[in-house]
């Protein structure tokens, strides 16, 4: 299924709004309420994206492919199967503490940082406060765009499953001509929000 991540900006006003009446969400540019606010969407890279810049999501990703790997061979594989799968793959342990970038393009979150009416059927908007807005915009700030083009593999993400285009038959050109652009968006956009000292919703479709 093709699911495509939507990042919203907006005050406190606006968001108390949304929360009021969530079919504003789609209306917001015709509505001088929202002058201030934006939204923007990455189509479905957000899933290439992340995969790209998080070495957590890669080590996610690995991983789940090792278990695929496992079960294809045994069935119902232990978790000795499953470590060995992963070494084959070679496979990273996934780095501790929080991330960013992941959690940003992601809209990951707890229950608690979520917004329950803004819910399209794919799960509540996660919501970032204005000071987590910031952090991550320093984050996106300082992340090297050499780093994402350097994770850029296509033979390795087509085995990893990542996204829902075929990269065996994809062209190199894809990294920079939309995959960087998108990323470089999506940076400009966390750092005008934290500007304006806005939340930022994230919410799929």
């Amino acid at each position: 299924m093709s699911i495509v991540a939507y990042y919203i900006d907006v005050d406190a006003a606006q968001l108390a709004a949304l929360r009021s009446n969530p079919p504003l969400v789609w209306t917001m540019a015709d509505d001088r309420r929202f002058a201030s606010a934006s939204r923007m969407d990455v189509d479905q890279d957000w899933q290439v994206l992340s995969w790209l810049a998080s070495p957590a999501r890669r080590s996610e990703s690995c991983q789940d492919a090792a278990v695929q790997l496992a079960k294809a061979t045994t069935g119902q594989p232990n978790p000795d199967q499953v470590a060995r799968a992963s070494a084959k793959l070679g496979c990273q342990p996934a780095p501790q503490g929080p991330d960013l970038l992941l959690d940003a393009i992601e809209g990951r979150g707890s229950d608690r940082e979520r917004e329950p009416a803004l819910n399209f059927g794919l799960g509540a908007a996660r919501v970032f406060a204005p000071q987590a807005v910031r952090q991550i915009a320093v984050t996106f700030s300082q992340f090297p765009l050499s780093a994402l083009r350097s994770n850029f593999d296509r033979e390795k993400m087509a085995r990893f499953h990542v996204g829902v285009s075929g990269w065996r038959q994809e062209d190199d050109t894809v990294r920079d001509e939309f995959l960087v652009p998108s990323f470089v968006r999506l940076s400009d956009f966390y750092q005008r929000a934290a500007k304006l000292n806005h939340y930022v919703l994230v919410l799929h479709l």
